[in-house]
């Protein structure tokens, strides 16, 4: 079975309902539930749902970062390597995703992302089991 580093805007996506991704999103997360793919995120993921949603003034924040750590979902802890690897990423790259393509590449997941900054992703609407 691959993995997959879920990035945070699936999350984001499939709570608001989003146009483009909310259904593709959707179905992602509930193949994490159903097991059908093995997923992984750092702890960062979590924080940059939790802003995200704060910003878009959804409640129950807490309720819905408990929903994802509730999922078959392995949750991985930055190390300070992470960081500083992800630093030396390209500067066009964020930090946050040099540091979520240095997490990908640690544990060999190919990343699941709407954010094209990522060159090498794979999109949520055409991903398919």
């Amino acid at each position: 079975m691959s993995k997959y580093f879920i990035d945070s805007n699936i999350f984001v996506y499939a709570k608001i309902g989003d146009k483009k991704y909310g259904k593709c999103s959707q179905e992602i997360i509930k193949a994490i539930y159903e097991g059908k793919i093995e997923a992984i995120i750092d702890n960062v993921v979590l924080l940059e749902v939790a802003n995200a949603l704060r910003k878009l003034r959804i409640k129950d924040v807490e309720e819905e970062i408990l929903a994802i750590l509730s999922l078959p979902i392995q949750v991985v802890e930055v190390t300070k390597e992470d960081i500083i690897q992800a630093i030396k990423e390209d500067e066009d790259f964020s930090p946050y995703d040099a540091l979520h393509y240095v997490i990908s590449r640690r544990y060999s997941a190919k990343i699941l992302s709407a954010d094209q900054d990522f060159k090498e992703r794979i999109d949520p609407c055409s991903f398919s089991l």
